[in-house]
């Protein structure tokens, strides 16, 4: 990878997890649930989402100082909408590779993907924008992601 690409690796380890599954394919359905979760004042960070045949599944990340307004948001979700699903894990952690070239280089994606792959690191989650990507990893990959990625930068 061509230096000065990435001016920001980084690992964050004090987060949240949560998937949503069975959760109908209305964007009213899909709304509410979202205002729940910020009626709670839980600020969400990375958001994805996969739509199956019947239902979607959405995935969302949140600080771990959320907790107790995170359980509030899960308990209104599941009161509101018996059908969702929930799951969460704190054993998580954000990997986060940034920079401004990113929009113009082509590869970025496909070396941190190696990188994680030729490392044998997990991912369970992954969202994008022009100029960043995050990763939800096991926190006990989430230093060796950092080292790699900054090795391969150097």
């Amino acid at each position: 990878m061509r230096k000065n690409i990435l001016t920001r690796v980084e690992g964050i380890d004090h987060i949240i997890q949560v998937t949503l599954e069975n959760v109908e394919k209305n964007p009213v359905f899909v709304a509410d649930i979202f205002s729940a979760i910020s009626d709670a004042g839980v600020n969400i960070d990375m958001i994805s989402s996969v739509i199956l045949e019947d239902e979607m599944r959405i995935d969302f990340t949140c600080d771990d100082t959320d907790q107790k307004k995170l359980n509030v948001a899960i308990e209104n979700l599941k009161y509101r909408h018996p059908r969702i699903v929930v799951k969460s894990s704190k054993n998580v952690g954000k990997l986060v590779v940034e920079g401004a070239s990113m929009k113009e280089e082509v590869g970025v994606a496909s070396e941190i993907f190696n990188i994680l792959g030729n490392n044998l690191i997990p991912f369970s989650q992954v969202t994008t924008s022009e100029v960043s990507i995050s990763y939800v990893i096991e926190k006990n990959y989430l230093e060796l992601a950092v080292q790699k990625i900054k090795e391969a930068i150097e």
